[in-house]
């Protein structure tokens, strides 16, 4: 009988146990893929690139979207149809750092064709935003960028950077007004990659 009492004992305190560290896994996987995202794309030779954003996307998906106008959406400030982010460069041992801001479409999450879509990316310098980048069409690179932007992305501006200092960029994305169709999905990942000299 005691036999049988301490196996049945020892059964249950390992089920306790197991059950206790699978609780501690899931908890801290939930607490982890809840944190505030912050990615640092690219550290090399003294200097460090860090994309940051606010929302808890790192891009912009464009719902139920109607055509417009180039200038009315250029203009167009409305919520969930732009992306802000910033690019922190930091130098350390590296003299200049060079990086090239991409985006990446999602296939799954995207119902309206590349040629359909305007994209336009814009700096801000002294508290007013300026283009840097289009409107123009997705056009998805062949092969992998000098800077590190994979196969299928798309380049959308360059930098060339000697100190350390922040920049502020906003993204837009919207259905062309000549476009075949009249509602959709678009959905874009903002990445940021670069070399440090």
């Amino acid at each position: 009988m005691d036999s049988k009492d301490s196996k049945r004992s020892f059964i249950i305190l390992m089920s306790l146990i197991i059950l206790i560290l699978i609780t501690f896994i899931v908890v801290g996987f939930i607490l982890f893929s809840l944190r505030e995202k912050e990615i640092v794309v690219e550290e090399e030779n003294g200097a460090n690139i860090t994309l940051n954003y606010s929302s808890n996307n790192s891009g912009l998906t464009i719902e139920n979207a109607s055509k417009k106008e180039d200038k009315v959406a250029i203009q167009d400030l409305k919520d969930g149809e732009y992306f802000d982010f910033s690019v922190d460069v930091l130098l350390d041992n590296a003299s200049k750092v060079e990086y090239e801001i991409s985006i990446v479409k999602s296939t799954s999450n995207s119902t309206i064709s590349d040629d359909d879509i305007k994209i336009y990316l814009e700096k801000e310098k002294d508290g007013t935003y300026t283009k840097v980048f289009g409107p123009d069409k997705y056009v998805a690179l062949k092969k992998k960028s000098e800077f590190g932007s994979k196969k299928g992305s798309m380049p959308l501006l360059s930098v060339k950077k000697t100190n350390s200092n922040v920049d502020n960029y906003r993204l837009k994305i919207w259905l062309s007004d000549k476009a075949s169709v009249s509602s959709g999905t678009y959905s874009v990942d903002v990445e940021v990659n670069g070399i440090a000299k």
